[in-house]
């Protein structure tokens, strides 16, 4: 860790979130703690950088949630004292009293901890909370190993931001799972997850996106309840929106959703994402899948003949839509297809 964090210290200029993320890793620090560290982009990553350094030195996350979390909010703490001592009071950075990180600590609990090996599917993921932590809530992901070399890959996004939100996602996730390991299609899944989601809570809906990847066929089945179309980066470096009709949400009417069929050239990064990544105020959803699909392209020019390693990836796409203040949490998953 020490040496690490001596690493970290020494880098020059203003080092790119993939770089900081590069370091720690190598600490036993997660990419997706790094990134809560930098969701408030008020602090000046140098700033962030000095306090992860001073913090870290004296108490690493222990991977539980919730000591994450603790160690993050001292972080946003000292960086922000910093700052404060050089701006105006006008522009002082907020940080989230602890008691609004509770819901936090609920959401990650309902993600999952880690994914498993995946027979021919390496999987890197991101969740990113909201700039203010209480509108967090109610995005989520899921890789779900099934028999033989195949793969239910979902993200989703319950409306809304609140306690109520959360309890939904992980019903909706645990019952999606149960789905896709019964060996439904896709778009059978969905349908009868929004006739549960009816039962369960009928006034609240959601939407999700579930693909199911076989590697033996190279075939990727995928459905699509109202949300954001999955991005494909092809190994010749072109990226877009995969074109799947869009369903009705979770929770309106069951029997509306359809699967699209498509064979992946090894090599293929597929990514599933929620709207809080690509729109806000002043971004439409359109304008930020082109930048992720700009981004992921770059990225893989840049690397010449190889493709860069998918956490790299993960980290180059993200730099180019993190915003100043984000309105809503977001979940990026991205899946490179063997």
């Amino acid at each position: 860790m020490n040496a690490a964090l001596h690493r970290l210290h020494l880098l020059a200029g203003r080092p790119s979130l993939m770089e900081v993320a590069r370091v720690l890793q190598g600490a036993g620090i997660s990419r997706s703690t790094v990134h809560d560290a930098f969701c408030s982009r008020r602090l000046p990553k140098w700033r962030v950088i000095d306090a992860l350094v001073e913090v870290l030195s004296s108490q690493a996350p222990g991977g539980r949630p919730e000591e994450d979390q603790r160690v993050l909010h001292e972080v946003w703490l000292r960086a922000a004292q910093e700052s404060d001592e050089q701006q105006v009071p006008r522009a002082r950075a907020v940080i989230p009293p602890e008691s609004d990180l509770h819901p936090l600590l609920l959401q990650r609990a309902l993600l999952p901890r880690e994914i498993p090996h995946l027979e021919g599917v390496e999987i890197a993921y991101r969740y990113l909370p909201a700039s203010d932590l209480r509108r967090s809530g109610g995005d989520w992901f899921d890789a779900v190993p099934l028999p033989g070399p195949t793969v239910a890959l979902v993200a989703g996004d319950v409306m809304g931001s609140s306690t109520l939100s959360i309890a939904l996602m992980g019903q909706l996730r645990s019952a999606l799972n149960a789905l896709v390991q019964l060996g439904l299609p896709p778009h059978e899944a969905l349908n009868r997850l929004s006739d549960q989601a009816q039962r369960l809570h009928g006034d609240q809906l959601a939407t999700c996106v579930c693909a199911v990847y076989d590697a033996r066929t190279h075939r990727l089945a995928v459905s699509n309840a109202g949300h954001v179309p999955p991005v494909v980066l092809f190994p010749d470096g072109e990226s877009r929106a995969l074109d799947v009709s869009t369903g009705l949400p979770i929770g309106v009417a069951p029997s509306f959703c359809e699967t699209v069929t498509c064979e992946m050239a090894p090599g293929t990064t597929l990514f599933l994402l929620t709207d809080g990544l690509v729109s806000s105020p002043t971004m439409d959803i359109s304008e930020g899948i082109d930048r992720l699909s700009t981004s992921a392209s770059d990225a893989q020019a840049a690397a010449g003949s190889q493709p860069p390693p998918l956490e790299d990836l993960v980290d180059v796409a993200l730099e180019g839509l993190l915003q100043e203040h984000r309105h809503d949490d977001a979940v990026l998953l991205a899946a490179r297809l063997s």
